[in-house]
């Protein structure tokens, strides 16, 4: 199943309301998040996708009293999940799409900004902001968001997620500076943390990059896979040793999910099956878009990797 919604159970029941057209039972939720930065970030991302089809009715909680800066929380990520599923760009994009698809951002803006007004020390509508920059290329307002949430919450996965993800050679930044990033927050992070798993995604963005080149440039799809290769050398060990660390003293933490997602499809890119198998093993049932998405349908890329693992995607577990 989709972790679009979250790995908690509570919090996935709270989503479902909110499809169904509860939306107080989100607003409920997000006022016990406001001491714990990661899961106010989660929540309110998991909420946003829940209540895509309902921006007016998360607009209208402030008039039934509503905490403010909880509702336009989740009203800019409400927004902000609606324009991510618009066509954003590349080569099969129209100027239309890709016009109807900034505006869809900005309107996403107004009301994050005024969450990060009315709550100055919440990192998490500087987390979402960031995206939204990212996804108008406006280097300088992504550079603010980021200064913004780094400094009220310095581990902040989804923030780091994002750092990364846009200093990629694809949106105009470099390997250098994307490695570089992805580093320093795996050395960095708390002991525990499942934060060094963003240097997994560096690596898919790059791969991702590199695909894209090789495509334009007229190669099928057997030549770029070739060319593309393993993950192997020091770029294995690396992953391993920050795999290991994070695996011996790890704490419990809302991205843990993603975090074995990130190391299993490198791990599984990497030839190092049985790293591969326990880190897809550790999923559950829950699958989560990035990296798998970066290279196909999301489902069937972590399904393929799965069964060529021999761990049950039903279950995540091993199956022999």
């Amino acid at each position: 199943m989709p972790a679009s919604y979250g790995t908690d159970p509570l919090l996935r029941a709270g989503c479902e309301a909110v499809r169904e057209g509860d939306v107080e039972a989100g607003a409920t939720l997000l006022v016990e998040t406001r001491e714990d930065p990661e899961v106010r970030a989660y929540q309110a991302e998991a909420l946003g996708r829940a209540a895509a089809d309902r921006p007016d009715e998360i607009a209208a909680l402030v008039e039934e009293g509503a905490d403010p800066a909880d509702s336009m929380l989740w009203l800019g990520h409400t927004l902000l999940a609606r324009a991510v599923a618009l066509p954003a760009g590349g080569a099969g994009t129209s100027p239309a799409d890709r016009k109807a698809f900034e505006a869809a951002l900005h309107e996403a803006r107004i009301p994050l900004r005024e969450s990060a007004r009315l709550n100055p020390d919440d990192a998490a509508p500087w987390s979402a902001l960031q995206t939204v920059a990212m996804g108008l290329g406006e280097r300088e307002e992504r550079e603010r968001a980021w200064e913004e949430a780094s400094a009220r919450a310095p581990h902040l996965f989804p923030a780091h997620m994002t750092r990364v993800r846009s200093l990629a050679p694809t949106r105009g930044g470099s390997a250098e500076e994307m490695f570089a990033a992805a580093g320093a927050a795996a050395d960095t992070a708390p002991e525990g943390s499942p934060l060094p798993s963003v240097l997994a995604l560096a690596h898919a963005e790059y791969l991702r990059g590199e695909q894209r080149r090789l495509e334009r440039e007229g190669n099928s799809a057997f030549i770029t896979t070739m060319a593309l290769g393993r993950l192997h050398g020091d770029a294995v060990r690396e992953l391993f040793e920050l795999a290991q660390g994070w695996a011996s003293a790890a704490v419990p933490h809302v991205r843990d999910v993603q975090a074995h997602h990130l190391f299993g499809w490198a791990f599984h890119r990497a030839g190092e099956q049985d790293l591969a198998r326990w880190h897809l093993g550790a999923v559950g049932r829950y699958v989560c878009d990035v990296p798998w998405s970066f290279f196909g349908a999301a489902r069937t890329e972590a399904a393929l990797a799965m069964s060529e693992l021999g761990v049950d995607p039903r279950t995540g577990s091993g199956i022999g």
